[in-house]
This record gives structure tokens, sequence and C-alpha cells, in this order.
């Protein structure tokens, strides 16, 4: 459940403080490094055998990813949902004065839930620092510094004063993530594959030490 709370603190970030109303240079798509207007991402995985490239099952690998954006842009709904199809953390924005300060964060099965505030906000739009309340108590902040296209370049959660995770982010020149470090021994590389008619990737690869996985991102578009 702490994984993927921490991976969640992640997406969670790029909800930055979307305007519910207006239409601004930074929203979900940017965030998202999304061309065109997109309705719905899916984002699954697959093992593939790293010496011969081929799958070694058709069976998707761990949980997947589905987001939700208005046509406006704005992210409205991140899930993280297991191999049967049944959502297992659920996050949706807290919108105030059409502004987003925050986000309830739910761990379907364990029947948690966090309350996530925004404290600090870069280029106006992105969630710089972030405090998670659970039963109305601080359990855990987070730090985020960003580029100046908007995209994520570090986060790190605290718990109380002490570090416990730690997320950096590489990008190519066309704002693909190409790089991530975890913890600072953890490096996972990706290269794209495939691209839609929108030049949004729709296949890459993902390494991390021996695992190579294939990602499959499936778009809708309003």
């Amino acid at each position: 459940m702490k994984i993927i709370s921490v991976i969640f603190v992640f997406y969670l970030s790029f909800w930055g403080c979307q305007s519910k109303n207006d239409v601004s240079e930074f929203n979900g798509w940017t965030s998202h490094n999304l061309n065109g207007k997109v309705k719905e991402i899916t984002i699954k995985s697959y093992k593939i055998d790293s010496l011969n490239g081929k799958p070694i099952s058709k069976k998707q690998y761990g949980f997947y990813d589905y987001y939700q954006f208005s046509p406006s842009g704005d992210e409205l709904l991140y899930n993280i949902i297991d191999e049967n199809d049944a959502v297992r953390y659920t996050g949706t924005p807290i919108y105030t004065d059409g502004k987003i300060t925050g986000s309830t964060i739910i761990h379907v099965q364990e029947k948690i839930t966090e309350k996530w505030v925004i404290k600090k906000y870069l280029l106006g739009f992105y969630g710089g620092e972030m405090e998670c309340y659970i039963d109305g108590k601080p359990v855990k902040k987070v730090i985020n510094t960003i580029n100046k296209r908007g995209h994520q370049t570090s986060m790190k959660v605290f718990s109380g004063d002490k570090l416990i995770y730690e997320k950096n982010f590489e990008y190519d020149t066309h704002e693909n993530l190409i790089k991530t470090i975890e913890n600072g021994t953890k490096i996972t590389m990706f290269t794209y594959i495939k691209f839609d008619t929108k030049n949004n990737w729709i296949k890459r690869r993902a390494v991390t030490d021996d695992e190579v996985l294939v990602n499959e991102r499936s778009i809708m578009y309003y």
C-alpha cells in the first residue's frame, strides 16, 4: 500500500492548480505532454524477454492506470486498477472557486481516504508543495520541482522531517520522459516505439535492471 500511495503522489502532482473554467497555458494535457483534445488514457504494461524482445505473456503485468480529462484539458480522475479490472485506488481533484487546491485519494480495499492540500504552487499551476492528511492528521508531505515546460523534474516525500522516497525525472527534446531515478539507485530508461497521428506516444519500452516492460497507452479523444 505504501508503494502505491507514493506512486499516486507522482500523478497527484500532475493536477497542479488547473482552472476548471479557464483555458490557461498549463493543464492536465500539458502535464502529460499530450497533443489534441484527449478524453481518456489507459496505460497497461506487459513483460517482454530482454534477449529476444518477445512478450513473456499476453497477460498484463501488474496494475494499470486510467486517466480522465475534461474538454478543456483538466484532469478529472486517476485510477489504479488491478488485473481483475477492480479499482484499487482512485483520485479526484478538489476545486475551490474553479481552482484545484488539493485532491482526495481513496484506497478502496483498505478503506483509507487521503486528503491532499496544495500549499505552494509552481508556475502558477503546479503543486510544488503538498501535504497529506488522514483522519485530519498530517501523515506526509511532498516537495516537487519542475522545468519551464511544467514537467516534473524531482519529487521528495517526507514523513515528518524524514525523507522516505525520492524520484528524479529526465526528458528528451520533445519532453517525453526518458529516465527516472528512484531513491538514487533504481534507474528506469524509456524508449519510444510508436506514436499516433497526433504524435502522442502509444507504445514505449521501459527497462529497469533486468526487467523489460512494454507500456501500451490507449488514447480516446473528444
